[in-house]
């Protein structure tokens, strides 16, 4: 049996990845903010509360893991805000020049690019034991070659996702060699935060998931398409 932890477990993409691993011989630890009714824990899926933006709730989410396992094979770094969760609507906060507010510049920053970082920091231990793969979920917003129009500034959404694969790239340096990290853009994903995506998370969350299992050392702390490409930066 391999195990998972998945931020953000609970809807979008990172349900879609706990649907395609848990039929896929792991057994997931679901991260969500909120534990929900809706939320049911089955053999193979655990929902676990955790706000990646507290230290002590990831602390108590580490803990609940290793009540089930002292090895975890992969971290999917998915829980993020965009510009329209981040300010309650008001995106002009984090996107316009002249009206941008701190708060939530480092709100986005804060979510979007320090939390993967400290979570796999507190999982560092359980990382230790087997081959482990840590995907953050970037974005093509990260990068100077956006394949998609961007009408807005988007400062902090675009800038949080950047310093996101450049904390990937560094983690290069500290984590041990069997553990392999890659920041991925995931494609135009149908999620509550891009409700007019082309594709569903369950099917992109595969190929993502492709990629670990055609790897390549090259790819270890790359910027990558979820079509196992690079991404320009």
């Amino acid at each position: 049996m391999k195990y998972a932890f998945i931020t953000g477990g609970g809807r979008g993409l990172g349900a879609g990845f706990v649907e395609y691993l848990s039929r896929n011989g792991y057994y997931v630890f679901a991260g969500v903010q909120t534990i929900k009714p809706e939320y049911k824990n089955s053999d193979l899926v655990e929902y676990v509360k955790c706000n990646v933006g507290d230290d002590q709730s990831i602390t108590s989410c580490v803990n609940q893991v290793k009540t089930k396992t002292v090895n975890l094979n992969l971290i999917v770094n998915n829980a993020g805000i965009n510009k329209d969760s981040a300010t309650d609507g008001h995106k002009e906060q984090v996107c316009t020049l002249g009206q941008l507010k701190r708060d939530k510049l480092l709100s986005m920053m804060n979510i979007n690019a320090i939390s993967p970082l400290m979570v796999v920091q507190a999982f560092h231990d359980l990382l230790m034991g087997s081959p482990s793969f840590v995907i953050n979920i970037s974005s093509d917003r990260a990068s100077y070659h956006d394949e998609y129009d961007n009408p807005t500034g988007n400062y902090g959404y675009r800038a949080s996702k950047a310093a996101q694969n450049m904390f990937t790239f560094c983690s290069t340096t500290d984590l041990p060699p069997n553990v392999k990290i890659f920041a991925v853009h995931p494609g135009n994903v149908k999620t509550d935060m891009n409700p007019g995506g082309s594709q569903q998370p369950v099917n992109q969350a595969e190929k993502i998931m492709t990629i670990t299992t055609e790897w390549k050392d090259e790819y270890n702390g790359k910027f990558m398409r979820w079509d196992g490409n690079y991404y320009p930066l």
